[in-house]
C-alpha cells in the first residue's frame, strides 16, 4: 500500500480529523491518502497543467473529470493490489467486503486556472458515509455529489 497503514479502529477518524481524509477513512488507513502524488507520478503532470492541457483540447469539465477519475482509480487498483475492484455500486453480501464510492470534480478558468478534488464515500453499518477534508465522520446520501461532477466509480474494498 506504498507507505500507508490499514486500520481497525474506527474511532481514529474521530480522534485524528486533522490528520485524515475522506479516503483515508473509506479506505481505513491510520494516514492521509495522498491521491494527486499518485496521479503525477502516473502522468508525469502536475494536475492543475493536465485539467488545463485537457481543456485546450476541447473537452468539457465533466469529461476531464471522468478521465481524472479513471486515472485515479487505476491507482487506487495499484495501491490496493488484491484487496479493491472496480464493481456495480451493488452493496456487497460479504462483512469482510465494504462497497466505496469514488468521484472528482475538475473546473478549469482561463483567469483563474485550475480547481479540483475528488471525494470517498463508504457504505458502512448499512448507511453512506463520509469525511470530508479534516471534518467528522458523518451519515451522507449515496447519490448526490454536490459539485463532484464526474461519473461515480464503485469499489468492493475487502476490510478482512
Amino acid at each position: 500500500m506504498l507507505g500507508y497503514t490499514r486500520n481497525t479502529d474506527l474511532n481514529h477518524y474521530e480522534r485524528n480529523r486533522q490528520t485524515t481524509n475522506c479516503g483515508s477513512y473509506a479506505l481505513r488507513l491510520n494516514e492521509w491518502y495522498h491521491l494527486n502524488r499518485r496521479f503525477e507520478d502516473t502522468t508525469d503532470e502536475w494536475v492543475d497543467e493536465w485539467i488545463a492541457n485537457k481543456y485546450k483540447e476541447g473537452y468539457s469539465e465533466h469529461e476531464i473529470s471522468c478521465f481524472y477519475a479513471e486515472i485515479l482509480a487505476q491507482c487506487m487498483l495499484s495501491d490496493f493490489e488484491g484487496d479493491l475492484e472496480i464493481c456495480d455500486g451493488t452493496p456487497p453480501e460479504s462483512d469482510n467486503v465494504e462497497l466505496v464510492a469514488f468521484n472528482t470534480f475538475c473546473y478549469y478558468d482561463e483567469i483563474w486556472g485550475a480547481d479540483t478534488d475528488f471525494h470517498f464515500k463508504v457504505f458502512r453499518d448499512g448507511v453512506w458515509k463520509e469525511k470530508c477534508g479534516r471534518s467528522q465522520v458523518r451519515e451522507c446520501d449515496g447519490e448526490h455529489w454536490g459539485g463532484y461532477i464526474g461519473d461515480p466509480i464503485y469499489f468492493y474494498h475487502k476490510i478482512a
